[in-house]
């Protein structure tokens, strides 16, 4: 059986062979979803980016602006001789920032990743008591 691509003639039997090849999971290539929650103490950001490690998150901040990036690469490879039979391999990043705002305590930020979910908590500062006092007109 022969199929037309471009028109030229291929076998069939190609497009399975061409066709099949191992998709890696998208899911650690794209901006994973993100989950941006308050409290009474603090701010809670979340993201989904299963498949990735620690050391592949990268957090800043700058100015009061929050940013949170990650890069990974995944290479696989089945070499049989001095021709490829299969040499795959992906790379993937996105960035992310938030404005934080001023009632937070920039010192105490942190991060944690555990089972696919990076979580960054941000405190929120302890508010001052407020001065009050009678003031007498002179």
């Amino acid at each position: 059986m022969l199929a037309r691509r471009n028109n030229m003639f291929m076998p069939a039997i190609f497009d399975e062979i061409f066709n099949n090849v191992r998709q890696f999971d998208n899911s650690v290539f794209t901006t994973p979803a993100f989950n941006v929650k308050e409290t009474e103490k603090e701010f809670v950001i979340e993201a989904a980016a299963p498949g990735m490690d620690k050391k592949d998150f990268k957090i800043d901040l700058k100015e009061r602006v929050l940013t949170i990036s990650a890069e990974k690469e995944v290479k696989e490879e089945n070499l049989e001789g001095e021709n490829y039979f299969r040499k795959e391999f992906c790379y993937g990043s996105f960035c992310k920032s938030y404005q934080l705002p001023e009632n937070v305590n920039e010192e105490k930020i942190g991060a944690s990743y555990e089972n696919g979910i990076l979580t960054v908590r941000i405190p929120k500062a302890e508010e001052k008591e407020k001065l009050s006092k009678m003031i007498k007109i002179s």
